[in-house]
């Protein structure tokens, strides 16, 4: 279970933004504000709860172990890819020799890192045309995203050998200790093991170090309630109102950015992370501890609101819009912020593999980079979005829509930029739906619209007994099967969901 869990939450890797949520039926549109139905519409807009179901005499929805990630990376291919989340989900991940750590951190910086996972345990849903809608949820989420300046990549990836310390320290045969200069020739004759730390004898802050860097994490557990109804209208015209609430459990935060000399970091982190601070800060600060890995022992909490509104025009034509995450979480566990010192030192030995979230020590730990200082608690605001779309039906076998989803903050979690997605539905028979869409925008942070940030999502959805069962399978982007370079390995899957 843990090696599973490691390889699917934990990559470091380019993520699409998450668009659906665990929403599998909606996954292959890249769409999903006036699509997304009973308990499955948690989260994008509670207002749909209130709309007469299509299956006229089912009137509850039941669905558990629904499950969407994707993964993308400009500096690693497909293969490289598959071969890291293979040798995770095994155990058995090899570590870089020197030559490739010195690649990785070439190849890393300045390049984006990310993740999405989204994973519904359970979901409920009740309808009724006179009562209207409710829902529960349960949803894990889970999002990386990272960019390296020069300098913090290679640090990140060579520890104490880094360029940036001048001189090495080194323990001798003999029991004795010298100092070399860090030097290519001197790095190939000395054994790496006896170096024992870095120096550099003109220190910078590691807020110019870190200059052009931004790594942030976000782990919660939302415990979702929504209601939604009819307020007015006919089959003519009608609008529907809806409200969520939702209670979260802070599973780990961390947020590192560093700009024109102008450094912010964050952390609060479960026990599940396995960071080993050991620091005279910790002493400062409410220490969480667990022996256990899963399930991860919460170090936060706070509550959310969802807001959302629709319109239905002749059964033909919806207009939807939502406020999303209006709330904010405290954080009360394992909570630092980091000092912006002078780093003259270092004895770490760097990544050794592109498993970020299980090095995270070498960042935070006793050993790492930064100079941790306990804080009491914080607490910070959820990651808001603005959405909207419309969506038409042409016939009775196809639907077709435009979504966009705008973040209105900036805090972890956070999409980098909005996203914008067109797509729908063609269902031949009833009992078989193909999804197609056209995505881009989120994490992938480029600069301009080309083939590299243009996701193509795809589904196939399975409906049986008139609709009383349910299952799928989706990709984010159908590219990736043509390509190597820039490629997006992603996933969405939901067995089963039930109607009655």
């Amino acid at each position: 279970m843990r090696k599973f869990f490691l390889a699917l939450a934990l990559l470091p890797s380019l993520a699409i933004a998450q668009f659906e949520g665990s929403s599998f039926t909606s996954t292959g549109r890249g769409g999903a504000t006036t699509f997304a139905t009973d308990y499955q519409c948690l989260g994008i807009n509670p207002a749909n709860l209130g709309w007469h179901s299509k299956f006229s005499d089912k009137k509850f929805a039941l669905g558990f172990n629904e499950m969407t990630y994707s993964v993308f990376s400009e500096a690693l291919s497909k293969t490289d890819l598959r071969n890291s989340i293979k040798e995770l989900i095994k155990g058995n991940g090899k570590d870089f020799t020197y030559d490739e750590k010195i690649a990785a951190a070439e190849s890393f910086a300045k390049t984006g890192l990310a993740l999405n996972v989204d994973y519904g345990s359970f979901g409920f849903g009740y309808g009724d045309d006179k009562f209207g809608g409710i829902a529960f949820r349960i949803n894990d989420r889970f999002q990386w995203y990272s960019k390296f300046g020069d300098k913090a990549s290679e640090l990140l990836f060579l520890g104490k050998t880094a360029s940036y310390f001048d001189s090495l320290h080194v323990l001798l045969a003999n029991g004795d200790t010298a100092t070399y200069a860090n030097t290519a020739a001197n790095l190939a004759t000395l054994d790496r093991d006896s170096i024992l730390n870095g120096f550099a004898s003109l220190p910078k802050k590691m807020s110019e170090i870190l200059d052009g860097s931004d790594i942030s994490l976000s782990w919660t557990r939302e415990w979702n309630v929504s209601y939604g109804r009819k307020l007015f209208g006919d089959s003519t015209f009608a609008m529907y109102l809806g409200v969520g609430m939702k209670y979260y459990q802070g599973i780990g935060m961390l947020n590192i950015k560093s700009e024109n000399g102008k450094m912010e970091a964050f952390s609060s982190l479960s026990p599940a992370f396995q960071i080993d601070y050991k620091t005279q800060a910790a002493e400062a600060t409410n220490q969480i501890k667990s022996d256990k890995f899963f399930p991860p022992k919460p170090v936060g909490q706070g509550f959310g609101f969802d807001f959302g509104l629709n319109v239905v025009i002749k059964n033909k034509v919806k207009i939807g819009a939502a406020l999303i995450n209006m709330g904010s979480i405290k954080w009360t566990g394992n909570v630092y912020t980091v000092k912006d010192s002078a780093l003259s030192l270092s004895n770490a030995n760097g990544l050794n593999n592109f498993n970020v979230y299980s090095q995270l020590g070498d960042i935070m730990g006793k050993n790492g980079l930064l100079n941790l200082v306990g804080q009491k608690d914080t607490t910070i605001k959820l990651p808001g979005m603005m959405r909207g779309g419309i969506s038409f039906m042409l016939g009775k076998k196809v639907e077709l829509g435009f979504d966009a989803l705008i973040p209105f903050n900036e805090v972890p979690g956070s999409y980098k930029q909005g996203i914008f997605g067109f797509g729908g539905d063609i269902t031949p028979v009833k009992w078989v739906k193909f999804s197609v869409g056209f995505v881009t925008g989120g994490n992938t942070n480029f600069e301009k619209l080309d083939k590299s940030n243009v996701k193509v999502p795809i589904g196939i959805t399975f409906n049986g007994g008139d609709g009383s069962y349910e299952i799928g399978i989706a990709s984010r982007d159908a590219i990736t099967f043509f390509t190597q370079n820039g490629p997006t390995l992603s996933l969405s899957m939901g067995f089963m969901r039930f109607r009655f």
